[in-house]
């Protein structure tokens, strides 16, 4: 008679790989942490109001004579740069021109309108262009078509910032000397990012 032979024994497991056989089991199952973590939902999208109203606030951190606000300011922008590309950008746009004085100021120029604020506003957020008619400083009255950029507040007036389709160039334009203020239509979101980083260039940002 042949001897009983036993079967093989199965290879043991550490306990490190049977808990990691357990956990990848258990996230299969839609248990546990992993699956906890791959379920639950993506953080949601900054408002652009709350967005903008931050970088602002941020913009003018070393204008509040704290410095240890100001130092975490400026902590928060370099962290800016490699998570909000864009938003730093209009930090530094914002850092430089919302407090710097005007070279020439009319008192007697009325306040931007409301209304164009909020147009220009939804502009931006949705990048579309602008049209409106446009009197210089010297009076000299033009048709312009604009792709909107940022708005800045500078001591002299609310000033938009844009790439000027007819001087094929960078310029600001007096919100408050804008006449007939409308929307466009097509969409430069894909350019949105160049032309900021164009436009700081430019400004010295």
């Amino acid at each position: 008679m042949r001897p009983r032979r036993d079967p093989p024994a199965a290879p043991m497991l550490s306990r490190r790989a049977l808990a990691s056989r357990l956990a990848a089991a258990a996230a299969t199952l839609g248990l546990g942490p992993r699956a906890a973590a791959a379920q639950a939902p993506a953080a949601p999208a900054l408002d652009p109001e709350l967005r903008d109203a931050a970088l602002r606030g941020l913009a003018l951190a070393d204008h509040r004579g704290d410095p240890v606000h100001a130092a975490a300011a400026r902590a928060a922008m370099d962290r800016l740069q490699q998570a909000d590309p864009e938003g730093a950008l209009l930090l530094r746009l914002y850092r430089k021109l919302d407090v710097r004085p005007a070279a020439h100021y009319r008192e007697d120029m009325p306040q931007a309108a409301a209304a164009d604020l909020a147009l220009l506003h939804a502009a931006m957020r949705a990048c579309r262009p602008v049209a409106f008619g446009y009197a210089d400083l010297a009076g000299n009255e033009t048709q312009r078509t604009a792709l909107p950029l940022a708005l800045v507040h500078p001591p002299q007036g609310v000033k938009l910032l844009a790439w000027c389709e007819k001087a094929q160039d960078y310029r600001q334009f007096f919100v408050r000397a804008m006449q007939g203020l409308a929307t466009g239509s097509g969409d430069f979101r894909r350019d949105r990012l160049a032309l900021l980083q164009g436009l700081a260039a430019k400004e010295g940002a």
